[in-house]
């Protein structure tokens, strides 16, 4: 955060999202949307309450107005090295339009941040000179993220740094404490430029600036401030982001449509989901799911982080209509399954009853009846998975353990996996038919 880590956003962004004036006003601005999670009304069959807000709000201009709108920072000729600056961040206008164009849904997301922290729009565009809007941005120095933290500055905006969840990687939350960070700094230091470089520089050593020297004039644009050459640069750079959305025809841009504006919907859950399960409910590629949810750094999310997806907003029925199927806490039970022969779920799950069938035909996109060709993946509830790969034996190819619980006994386990004893203890070198608690037995002939 300190120090800029500068990428090309065109390159750093389409694999996320291709599946993401006058004088400086001095003090900040009222927010002209508010961030209030709207209540979805979920299926009789779920216990879930779950919240899904828009980002970006409704609103009656599009994004780019919207931005236009709330920008503070000087205008593109306040000093004769933002247009210069502008004209080599764009590069080639058509391959500009199009970064433009695939990050329209995180500009949105971050704009939201902005407006409900009550802050200038000029910081919608600070994660472009940050990282490029990438949420797995990693900078010299390590720091992580689209706004570019520290461990330690994360900490002290609020950010949640836990085993297997890193806030700086979340989109949503890093935004809001951001935004929320850069409110106190423009109350602190009443004045934009400054805020961007205590951003840039930490606050400490630009209030002790502030006490020796006083206050920036609002001439020259850039203030006369020993700040060093990047600090300068940094500040710069925002400038001439911000002239380019202010006067885009100047650069021979065309800003991509955003009316309805891309959306991302950010759905809270009540219990952790695997983000490869979340993207399987959704319909959407593991992939995309992962990019705009970085901020999970395992396959299940941990206790005592946030529970929430970053979703596109067209995936979004179709993710409720499945995760409404069964209550929240259930989905922490269910895992993948590989059809590893030509079957149908009728076959590969014999004793489940009809109704069950039914719905985890419904949770796979599928009909009960369905032929399903080898490869398939589904997802089943772990024992329901234990079970159909127990069915297929040795000709899958793939090892199938148990672990002993306590009561279990070979000859339990024997009916229930529709094996002989004798085949069990052959197939785990056993001398007798005793089990002990925790023990692996397999359940499959070696191959």
């Amino acid at each position: 955060m300190r120090r800029a880590w500068r990428l090309l956003a065109a390159a750093s962004l389409t694999m996320l999202l291709a599946a993401c004036a006058s004088a400086p006003s001095m003090r900040p601005q009222t927010p002209a949307v508010a961030v209030v999670p709207t209540p979805v009304p979920t299926s009789a069959a779920s216990s879930a309450q779950t919240l899904i807000a828009a980002v970006p709000a409704p609103a009656p201009r599009d994004l780019w107005q919207r931005i236009r709108a709330g920008l503070a920072m000087p205008n593109c000729d306040a000093n004769p090295r933002v247009v210069p600056m502008a004209r080599m961040l764009v590069g080639d206008p058509n391959a500009f339009e199009q970064t433009l164009s695939t990050l329209r849904p995180m500009i949105a997301l971050v704009q939201q941040a902005v407006e409900a922290a009550g802050i200038p729009s000029d910081f919608t565009l600070l994660p472009m000179v940050e990282s490029g809007y990438r949420p797995d941005a990693v900078g010299p120095g390590n720091f992580i993220g689209m706004w570019q933290f520290d461990r330690g500055t994360a900490r002290a905006a609020g950010m949640p740094l836990l085993p297997g969840y890193d806030g700086r990687r979340d989109p949503w939350v890093s935004s809001v404490r951001a935004t929320r960070m850069l409110a106190r700094y423009g109350r602190d230091f009443d004045d934009w430029r400054l805020v961007v470089w205590a951003f840039n520089q930490g606050e400490w050593g630009i209030k002790r600036m502030l006490a020796q020297r006083g206050a920036p004039p609002v001439e020259p644009a850039l203030p006369n401030w020993p700040v060093g050459a990047a600090a300068r640069d940094y500040l710069l750079r925002l400038m001439a982001y911000s002239c380019v959305i202010r006067e885009p025809g100047r650069f021979d841009i065309h800003l991509p449509p955003s009316v309805p504006p891309a959306q991302l919907w950010l759905t809270k859950l009540d219990a952790p989901l695997q983000p490869a399960l979340a993207a399987h409910l959704a319909g959407l590629p593991t992939t995309t799911v992962r990019a705009l949810n970085s901020g999970y750094l395992r396959d299940q999310m941990p206790f005592g982080a946030p529970w929430h997806l970053l979703l596109p907003r067209a995936a979004r029925q179709h993710f409720l209509d499945r995760y409404a199927l069964l209550p929240p806490r259930q989905w922490a039970k269910f895992a993948r399954y590989r059809v590893q022969r030509t079957d149908s779920l009728h076959s590969l799950l014999p004793r489940v009853d009809s109704k069950r069938l039914q719905l985890l035909a419904g949770i796979n996109g599928l009909n009960p009846d369905d032929t399903l060709a080898r490869g398939t993946t589904l997802w089943l509830p772990k024992t329901l998975r234990q079970r159909a790969l127990t069915r297929i034996g040795g000709t899958s190819g793939i090892p199938v353990w148990h672990e002993v619980s306590a009561g279990e006994s070979l000859w339990s386990l024997a009916q229930h996996y529709r094996v002989s004893v004798g085949e069990l203890r052959a197939w785990n070198h056993l001398r007798s038919n005793e089990l002990r608690v925790g023990q692996r037995l397999r359940l499959d002939a070696p191959g």
